[in-house]
């Protein structure tokens, strides 16, 4: 049996042991901790690495959403959502998502639907922990509005600023009605915007592939993107969809009871009337699908403003080089 000497000379070998395990301990999470913050505070990203993943339910969701139809000043606007970056960038703070999501808005004069998308999505695309950036892409000057154009462009130039793996093409009318219409990416093409309350939250037609289009990265490289060619209202959703059976691309859906919309209702623009040459081109467009696309675009960018609420990319683009 041991004396009392022994005793207390192993306890407070014990004490002192813990005690530089504890310290040890201490002083290498303190070390991660300024590497995370100094790196962040320096642009370098790799700060994620040392964050738990984020879980595949992002615990936040509150299902339906009472959609805001009106909206603040951008001002307010910035003051209410200054956890964004520049650019409309956000980046979860409490774990490290894999979903690197491009959300591409086509826009031109709707700047009152513009507020109103940036006031409903980013707080729900907050919840939904994805480091994400949203870019407008405004057509300057008054030549006919080309949707699938702008989409094109969205992609390139998102392209040119990081590595996104996911993108949402995104109409500036449409408002989700539940944040559990997830904007990551899965393992195929999502509509999104299956259910409209203009449509009473039907389906016009099963091919449909407008409104908010999801697409991975890879997807959108395999059907050369949209077509360039649909100058005016419609037709490019449905050239999209073309595209995407012809490469065996099938495209998924939420239930119609999540995947809901409520449309801005605004008047005709002048300079987007209905492409009369959009039936023509839907029967040529598995033939142009190689040819007309991302790899052919034509445009000159005038101006990117990285503002607080999103990334402005300002382009123009000439019809006389899309001719048929």
């Amino acid at each position: 049996m041991a004396s009392k000497p022994d005793l207390i000379i192993r306890v407070c070998t014990i004490l002192i042991t813990a005690f530089i395990v504890i310290q040890v301990l201490f002083y290498s999470l303190a070390h991660k901790q300024h590497f995370r913050f100094y790196n962040a505070a320096h642009g370098d990203s790799n700060w994620t690495d040392y964050l738990p993943e984020c879980p595949p339910n992002p615990p936040r969701l509150v299902g339906p959403l009472a959609t805001y139809k009106n909206s603040p000043s951008l001002e307010k606007m910035e003051l209410e959502l200054k956890y964004l970056k520049p650019g409309g960038h956000f980046e979860p703070q409490e774990c490290r998502t894999n979903q690197r999501v491009a959300i591409v808005i086509p826009y031109r004069n709707r700047s009152s639907q513009l507020r109103t998308l940036l006031y409903n999505l980013h707080p729900m695309l907050t919840r939904q922990q994805l480091n994400y950036t949203i870019f407008v892409i405004e057509q300057a000057g008054t030549n006919t509005f080309n949707r699938g154009l702008l989409m094109n462009i969205g992609y390139v130039e998102a392209m040119k600023s990081a590595e996104f793996r996911c993108f949402v093409f995104h109409d500036v009318d449409l408002i989700p009605e539940d944040d559990r219409i997830y904007y990551g990416c899965g393992n195929g093409p999502r509509h999104l915007s299956a259910a409209i309350d203009k449509f009473n939250y039907r389906l016009p037609y099963q091919s449909i592939a407008g409104g908010v289009t999801q697409l991975r990265r890879n997807d959108v490289e395999i059907i050369n993107g949209f077509s360039n060619l649909y100058f005016g209202w419609g037709g490019e959703d449905d050239d999209l969809s073309v595209r995407l059976r012809n490469a065996s691309l099938k495209i998924q859906r939420y239930s119609m009871t999540i995947s809901r919309y409520k449309m801005i209702k605004h008047t005709k623009e002048k300079h987007n009337m209905p492409n009369p040459k959009r039936i023509a081109l839907l029967a040529t467009a598995t033939k142009r699908m190689k040819t007309d696309g991302i790899n052919s675009l034509k445009y000159k960018v005038l101006n990117i403003t990285r503002g607080t609420l999103y990334t402005n990319i300002q382009v123009e683009i000439d019809q006389k080089d899309y001719a048929i």
